[in-house]
């Protein structure tokens, strides 16, 4: 059986003595002092937080007015060259037939009145 293995072992002597009192004074310590820099801790992740926060909104808004900027100087170029090439277009003489477009003839259907 796997058991037999841990039954056949010794048990481990269990820590007593100064050694017992010195860990549980260590242990008891460091609770202590965890217990009592929480709030630090917590101030301190509140205060970063906040920060990155105000950080991000700045950088935001300062990558948004870029990219609007951007956007309305593209929008004045494509309108230029869409002008210029209607003026192009509107002088061409020649009629080109798209020939990759099929000439498809729909249907018409009639509305009865009998019908719903």
């Amino acid at each position: 059986m796997i058991y037999q293995q841990f039954q056949q072992s010794p048990f481990q002597p269990r820590i007593s003595g100064a050694r017992a009192w010195l860990a549980m004074a260590i242990s008891i310590s460091l609770i202590c002092l965890s217990l009592f820099l929480l709030p630090f801790v917590l101030l301190f992740g509140a205060i970063a937080l906040g920060c990155v926060v105000l950080f991000s909104r700045f950088y935001v808004a300062r990558q948004m007015s870029k990219f609007n900027r951007e956007q309305a100087h593209r929008a004045q170029t494509q309108a230029r060259e869409a002008a210029s090439q209607e003026t192009k277009f509107y002088r061409s003489t020649n009629v080109v037939r798209e020939t990759h477009a099929k000439h498809y003839t729909g249907r018409t259907f009639e509305h009865q009145n009998d019908e719903g």
